[in-house]
């Protein structure tokens, strides 16, 4: 751990009478205000404007019982200063107290600011001041750990902003705070808990894939990445984010989907490491009994390269492991649509409708790929592309030639593999369109990179798992005392 003490004790034990006279005293003040709060409702005729006052009054009454009590525990806490240690190791270096408690009356909790004071200590004449008891209590950046995780999960939700986070902490926690400590939060989060994401969506897949089996069905693990435009600051450019993830299916029904996400970066070098890494974990997790895996992607640039430098030949533990890859049906029914509008059907529009449909209806059958290139053919024969058409729909031929290995859409069907990447297609409305392309909203790439890390997070549903594990990682109080020394 990162503190010692060598004497002392750093917290004390509060007595059951304390407890309930402070408990008794709370509650009666609290009984007296309800009182006759209740009393002036009841005596009168109700009405929507009085009943409307009775919650809000009483909220607010409750909140501020639950303040008054959270800070009168905090501040009962720490012993007198004469009886705390002399000296603390922080980080491996001396850090010795000073003479006097200091009073901070700016920590937020889940029912509004309390003030705390505690006892401090500094490293030399001029180094930096620690205080013990906020380390105990799980401080971080003046929010206590239940407003902390609060906060960031509303600065993280769907059509959320710094505004609006700072509009919730206003009238839920009845407190006002800048965006700068709201941002100095938000890196706090982000820095702490991805450390201990990976490990949660390992075990998300893994309980996912279970059930499937639980329930005689054969799982298979859906692979996807896309990207996605993003603005950023200063000069409002949009680059490529990336967002990638992993689901579960069993019998054509997804389970669940865990994500990722990364600012825009030269070749998506960082999603495609977590991706790998996250992909490899779960794929260890299995064992022998590895589901099948597919890749579901556009054949973009980027998706390709993925693929042919890490998918199609992946190897873990010494073993390869077969990943079938899977061109997005979506993406191929959009070149034929290129295909059709080429075509000089003229006015008839009819002619023009059958012909996409059957073609449509040709990719997804059994063989129907080499009828379809065929039919292709013969159209181009019979009515011939239009001149300022032409180069877009020889293009659309040359994709549906070049990746007709992996537009077996059948035979996919046939086996319950996605033919679609709409989950991560989702995945960055979900991810960046709903959260970080709001009105006006441009990123820089490091608030962004943590904005995507807490809405991954979020949307993956392992928030709570990742932040109790984060939480467990901190200093208790037999972690912070050194038993030999004291």
């Amino acid at each position: 751990m990162d503190v010692k003490v060598n004497a002392g004790s750093l917290s004390r034990a509060i007595a059951d009478c304390e407890i309930a006279s402070q408990i008794n005293e709370l509650t009666d003040s609290f009984g007296q205000q309800a009182t006759a709060l209740i009393e002036r409702f009841a005596n009168d005729p109700p009405t929507p404007q009085k009943t409307n006052d009775l919650e809000n009054n009483l909220h607010e009454q409750l909140r501020e019982l639950g303040r008054r009590l959270i800070e009168w525990i905090f501040l009962h806490l720490e012993p007198k200063l004469e009886d705390m240690p002399g000296t603390v190791s922080h980080r491996e270096q001396s850090h010795r107290r000073l003479p006097d408690k200091t009073l901070r009356s700016d920590l937020l909790t889940r029912f509004g600011k309390i003030s705390l004071r505690r006892g401090r200590y500094r490293r030399g004449r001029s180094g930096r001041t620690i205080f013990p008891l906020e380390i105990l209590l799980g401080i971080e950046d003046g929010f206590t750990p239940a407003a902390a995780t609060r906060i960031g999960k509303q600065f993280a939700a769907c059509g959320s902003s710094q505004g609006r986070t700072l509009e919730m902490i206003a009238d839920q926690m009845g407190a006002k705070i800048g965006t700068e400590k709201l941002r100095k939060l938000v890196g706090t989060l982000a820095g702490g808990m991805e450390p201990f994401r990976q490990e949660a969506q390992v075990s998300k897949l893994m309980a996912l894939i279970d059930t499937a089996r639980k329930n005689k069905q054969t799982p298979v693990l859906s692979v996807s990445r896309d990207g996605v435009a993003l603005g950023l600051a200063p000069w409002s450019f949009f680059e490529m984010a990336s967002v990638a993830c992993i689901s579960v299916l069993a019998g054509g029904n997804k389970l669940g989907t865990v994500y990722l996400g990364c600012v825009p970066e030269t070749n998506q070098v960082t999603l495609s490491n977590q991706l790998s890494d996250l992909l490899r974990a779960t794929i260890r997790c299995c064992g022998d009994c590895v589901p099948d895996i597919v890749y579901v992607s556009d054949a973009g640039k980027i998706e390709t390269a993925y693929w042919r430098n890490t998918l199609s030949k992946f190897f873990v533990n010494g073993r390869r492991i077969k990943i079938t890859r899977v061109v997005d049906y979506y993406h191929a029914a959009e070149r034929l649509t290129t295909i059709a509008d080429a075509l000089k059907f003229g006015k008839d529009k009819v002619k023009r409708k059958e012909w996409l449909e059957h073609a449509r209806w040709l990719l997804l059958q059994r063989g129907g790929h080499g009828r379809l290139l065929r039919s292709i053919a013969t159209m181009r024969e019979l009515h011939g592309y239009k001149a300022s058409a032409r180069d877009d729909a020889e293009k659309a031929e040359r994709y549906l030639r070049r990746y007709h290995r992996f537009m077996d859409y059948a035979g996919m069907k046939s086996r319950g593999y996605p033919i679609g990447s709409g989950v991560v297609e989702s995945a960055c409305k979900q991810i960046v369109s709903e959260r970080m392309k709001l009105s006006g909203m441009r990123w820089k790439k490091g608030g962004g990179q943590r904005t995507m890390t807490l809405r991954c997070l979020l949307l993956s549903g392992i928030w709570d798992t990742v932040y109790e594990k984060w939480l467990a990682t901190k200093p208790t109080v037999s972690d912070l005392i050194n038993m030999k020394a004291a």
